[in-house]
């Protein structure tokens, strides 16, 4: 395989029913020969590696598939990083897509700039309906596209998430992190490991990124960040060691940006114990947590700008039985 200037890592367990829509959006003449596609099959018990292998049959030049044991989703962003050829580093889950002229715009950007981090818009897309829900509006007020940024411009102004997120290759391995196997919600340490290395930033407006919303058992339903509650917390755990881990060696300003990460994570963690029934013992749980966080990372814990939280800690959490009567009204009128 020539060499690319992008690796677009497939992360993909039992997607038979999704992943032709999302390796065809890569397949355009413009741009076959300057990207790498790596299936990385999770394991799947269903037709995922058939699928996958007619791509490679067909386009061998663009497709790769590696086949492993299952690991969960980090797994195989650390496969994806090992195996990598390409200059920059994007991760497509293999139930989403690209939507295709965006992407094209996006490899030329690659091609001609080198920034560290390319970060490109995208849409939540109606799986019943196929139509679109909502788009990200600017990651920030009065955004520049088609500008580089040096990365402490854009500290406290927007968190680039995975899915707009194009990142050099080599700041990954500069890394030297391995996302945490068999967790959900590591979306965010693929965000947070490179950040220490990086030092521009180029926004592009055009949607890359095409997420699929609507299918059962998605990991961002309450139900299932309830059940995942302690995936959810080793995550957070994850950050706050990084933070630590990181802060003689990266720049203030990139230091910043983990803390900030590190605290909208936080504030998801306590969210998650305000959605449980008042009986289950989660307003213990939220306090030991904060209280954790206020003696050995009060710069994280006083990032969290978080009304509810803020009011919980103000009231040493003897609101918390409203805090959870308030969500479950919320969650009511959906």
């Amino acid at each position: 395989m020539d060499e690319k200037i992008l690796t677009v890592t497939i992360p993909s367990y039992n997607v038979e029913a999704y992943l032709e829509d999302c390796l065809e959006s890569f397949v355009n003449s413009e741009v076959m020969d300057d990207i790498e596609v790596l299936i990385v099959n999770d394991g799947s018990s269903d037709n995922t590696a058939k699928i996958a292998q007619r791509y490679v049959d067909k386009y061998e030049n663009t497709f790769r598939l590696i086949n492993k044991e299952n690991g969960g989703h980090g797994s195989t962003i650390n496969t994806g990083v090992r195996e990598a050829k390409g200059k920059y580093f994007k991760v497509v889950d293999g139930d989403d897509w690209v939507d295709t002229r965006s992407f094209i715009h996006l490899v030329k950007v690659l091609k001609e700039s080198d920034a560290d981090i390319v970060a490109s818009n995208y849409t939540w897309i109606n799986h019943t309906t196929r139509m679109p829900e909502k788009r990200q509006e600017h990651p920030f007020e009065k955004i520049e596209y088609n500008k580089l940024y040096q990365f402490e411009e854009i500290v406290g102004k927007t968190i680039i998430d995975m899915h707009a997120t194009t990142v050099k290759t080599e700041l990954f391995r500069k890394a030297d992190e391995q996302i945490d196997e068999h967790t959900f919600y590591v979306d965010v340490e693929f965000i947070a490991f490179p950040i220490p290395y990086v030092r521009t930033v180029y926004f592009i407006e055009e949607p890359v990124y095409q997420y699929r919303l609507g299918l059962p058992g998605q990991s961002m339903s309450i139900q299932k960040m309830q059940k995942n509650l302690k995936n959810h917390l080793r995550v957070l755990m994850r950050l706050n060691s990084y933070c630590k881990k990181v802060e003689k060696i990266a720049p203030v300003a990139n230091l910043e940006y983990i803390r900030e990460l590190t605290a909208t994570i936080l504030t998801s963690q306590m969210k998650i114990y305000i959605s449980f029934p008042l009986k289950n013992g989660m307003r213990k749980e939220a306090m030991k947590l904060d209280a954790y966080f206020y003696h050995k990372n009060r710069k994280v814990y006083d990032r969290v700008k978080n009304p509810a939280v803020l009011v919980l800690r103000k009231t040493r959490y003897a609101a918390f039985p409203l805090a959870v009567l308030a969500f479950k009204g919320r969650r009511n009128s959906y």
